[in-house]
């Protein structure tokens, strides 16, 4: 409750949830399959309360997102970093939207699709929530955002798996015709690049092939 009421103590919760978790043997902690789920529940109705923490929020759940422990079950580990996923995508929802998918960019970059921190699985999980979320008017910044995440090749090969749902496929054309109408209109073309265009052509011939 105090957390909750006066934003130093919040602060001063947050810090100490970013050093524990970020201690090299947090991880290999008998309580950890039980605390992480706590802080990360405890993280979020803080940003709910103190909007001025949601960055720091973020950090915390991509923290999470880098532990890595074999002798924790890969059950029990997925199952904590899709909690800091839908941690992640609640943010996309209040205004940290290009600092999430930047996030998630640069776990794909630090990696491949078969790493620890984000495998096939959970991007396929990230994916399906932005599914969920995203409504129009996109931005522009946005647009380019997540349009080049989904060019990155250990996304496109994950959702382009036998293992997405293919109603979601039609989800995904959907969203690429909501990009083109953020770049394509009136007011959008004064400000769009040619590298907008570009984006969208490749997008298209990616994911929209079985459109035509």
């Amino acid at each position: 409750a105090m957390c909750i009421k006066h934003s130093v103590v919040a602060q001063g919760v947050l810090t100490w949830a970013k050093e524990l978790s970020s201690k090299s043997d947090f991880v290999t902690l008998v309580s950890y399959p039980t605390i992480s789920p706590c802080i990360l529940s405890l993280a979020r109705l803080i940003c709910r309360h103190h909007p001025l923490t949601r960055t720091a929020v973020l950090d915390i759940a991509l923290v999470f997102m880098g532990h890595s422990n074999r002798e924790i079950s890969h059950r029990k580990m997925q199952s904590i970093k899709e909690q800091c996923l839908r941690l992640m995508l609640w943010l996309t929802t209040q205004g940290l939207s290009l600092a999430v998918i930047s996030a998630v960019q640069n776990k794909l970059e630090t990696g491949n699709s078969g790493s620890s921190e984000m495998d096939s699985a959970l991007v396929r999980y990230f994916f399906t929530g932005i599914l969920e979320i995203v409504r129009p008017p996109l931005s522009l910044a946005f647009v380019r955002a997540l349009g080049g995440l989904m060019m990155k090749k250990p996304f496109a090969d994950a959702l382009q798996s036998k293992h997405f749902e293919d109603s979601k496929r039609g989800q995904i054309i959907r969203l690429i015709d909501l990009f083109e109408a953020a770049t394509t209109g009136k007011v959008q073309k004064i400000v769009s690049w040619e590298e907008d265009e570009s984006l969208l052509t490749m997008l298209k011939s990616m994911y929209c092939a079985s459109k035509n």
